[in-house]
């Protein structure tokens, strides 16, 4: 006897009525040579409207947006290209609570990666993980208070000019 089968649930890849060239077009952009695969503006903002959904959940994560999303919803925010996007979105405020957190955080163990580096060095090294200049400062200015109050701590009597304890300067009596 037939076992009952459950019908095959419908994605919403195959819900949205796009094509996987109409998906790429959004994702990334029209072709380089062969152009677009719509025949109008039309089409294509028709077809992020019933895309976005699907695009979005697919290639708008982790501090970067879809092509279609830079034409039709970034204002007047210029796409900065795919090595300076997620320093961009982070500064326009455009980030999911997550995917600023999830940054922040790979950013911040890049900007801990180059202590010890050279200047132009540790430079380079930001650059490359797109690590925006105002986390650079805040993290630089965070380590100078660490380290200024580790040093008075650890020399109490210097920190203020005073002496290290009551009896500071004095020779303990021989016992």
């Amino acid at each position: 006897m037939p076992v009952p089968r459950r019908a095959a649930e419908v994605s919403d890849i195959d819900a949205c009525g796009l094509t996987f060239s109409e998906l790429q077009e959004l994702w990334l952009g029209a072709h380089p040579t062969t152009g677009s695969c719509f025949r109008s503006r039309e089409e294509l903002v028709a077809a992020w409207a019933a895309g976005r959904g699907v695009v979005m959940r697919l290639w708008g994560s982790h501090g970067r947006r879809p092509m279609a999303w830079w034409e039709f919803e970034a204002g007047d925010l210029a796409h900065p290209g795919y090595f300076r996007e997620r320093s961009t979105l982070w500064r326009a405020g455009v980030l999911t609570e997550a995917e600023r957190v999830e940054l922040e955080a790979a950013w911040e163990v890049e900007f801990a990666a180059a202590r010890g580096m050279g200047a132009r060095e540790r430079r380079e090294h930001y650059e490359h993980h797109d690590i925006p200049d105002e986390l650079i400062d805040q993290w630089q200015a965070e380590r100078r208070k660490r380290k200024k109050l580790s040093q008075a701590a650890e020399a109490p009597g210097e920190a203020n000019n005073t002496p290290a304890g009551p009896r500071a300067g004095v020779a303990a009596p021989a016992k």
